[in-house]
């Protein structure tokens, strides 16, 4: 089956958008990421970053929070996407575009080059993860999931899941080395979560669309202060977040 996921999400995007603002994994992916920031030695000094893959935007406003001084632009290839993020987050450094490997900002150099959660549904990752790096002046910040991969994640447009090693081994063929790596999530969010997911195909249940209720945000919650305060960070779990810098030559 050839999976399209421009199609999945320019007719998925409007239903995600709260999933992606107060769902627990959404929270705890920019927890974990607020983590890797530590190690960039002087933030101040990014003044240009890119989002590539940003879908609805909220990550890549996040990105602008923290990073205020900092051009933020967010990339993607699905106008639902753009239009959900155009709508619901306005900052003055901050900008979405529709677009993809063929824009004209990859042609660009950024010191931050950020790709969440967009790997695990590209064939050739190999050649979208060198474009990326080469248009990085500075840091790569990635997340994509690991393990073995549910068929819940095959209707979202996942073509892979990544093994331990396989991306920083590649991207230390690029010239780029690891600041700060997190395999997260054990127990709660792998296998714990994930099989749930797996067992009520959650991106298109009920309970995962649309505006989220009283019912949703507690249990969004509590699932999050699960994976934040109760999961690993550092070794066992199946969510990868890593932030890399380029070597000096």
């Amino acid at each position: 089956m050839i999976i399209n996921n421009k199609e999945i999400y320019d007719a998925n995007w409007a239903s995600w958008v709260d999933a992606k603002i107060y769902g627990p994994t959404g929270r705890w992916l920019r927890y974990l990421l607020s983590q890797l920031f530590t190690g960039i030695p002087e933030p101040q000094n990014i003044a240009s970053i890119l989002d590539f893959g940003c879908g609805e935007g909220t990550n890549t406003y996040f990105l602008a929070q923290c990073f205020p001084q900092a051009r933020v632009t967010g990339l993607d290839f699905s106008q639902t996407g753009i239009d959900c993020a155009r709508s619901q987050y306005q900052r003055d450094n901050l900008e979405f575009l529709v677009g993809g490997l063929d824009s004209p900002r990859l042609g660009g150099r950024h010191d931050l080059i950020a790709c969440l959660e967009v790997l695990e549904h590209v064939g050739p990752w190999q050649d979208l993860l060198a474009r990326l790096a080469l248009a990085a002046r500075q840091y790569l910040l990635l997340s994509f999931p690991t393990g073995r991969m549910r068929n819940y994640e095959k209707n979202v447009g996942h073509v892979r899941n990544f093994h331990q090693g396989q991306v920083e081994n590649f991207l230390s063929g690029l010239g780029f080395q690891p600041l700060k790596i997190f395999y997260a999530g054990f127990p709660f969010y792998s296998p714990g979560y994930r099989e749930w997911c797996n067992l009520i195909n959650a991106a298109h249940h009920p309970l995962t669309r649309g505006k989220f209720g009283p019912l949703q945000h507690a249990a969004s919650t509590i699932l999050f202060i699960l994976f934040k305060y109760f999961s690993t960070r550092d070794r066992g779990g199946d969510q990868f977040c890593g932030l890399f810098k380029k070597r000096v030559s």
